[in-house]
């Protein structure tokens, strides 16, 4: 390489460098201020927690069915 591009060097790749650190946190920056959240997506969201509540207390209610007649069916169920 020809040294009289070394003093050049080090300013283009700080420019460079800085251009793409530029670039990334652009990217990645959220819009400002808090975007309004979609009331039908809220309704769902809202539906699906309350049907995974209701399955997790029939869960609840069968294994204590099990467990009252089926002692030990956890055990031989265990993998």
């Amino acid at each position: 390489m020809n040294s009289s591009i070394f003093p050049f060097l080090v300013p283009i790749t700080a420019i460079i460098c800085w251009s793409v650190v530029s670039m990334v946190k652009h990217a990645n920056s959220s819009p400002k201020g808090t975007p309004q959240q979609d009331p039908m997506l809220q309704a769902a969201l809202t539906q699906a927690e309350a049907h995974a509540t209701r399955l997790e207390e029939r869960i609840d209610q069968l294994e204590r069915i099990l467990d009252e007649d089926i002692p030990g069916w956890r055990a031989r169920n265990a993998r």
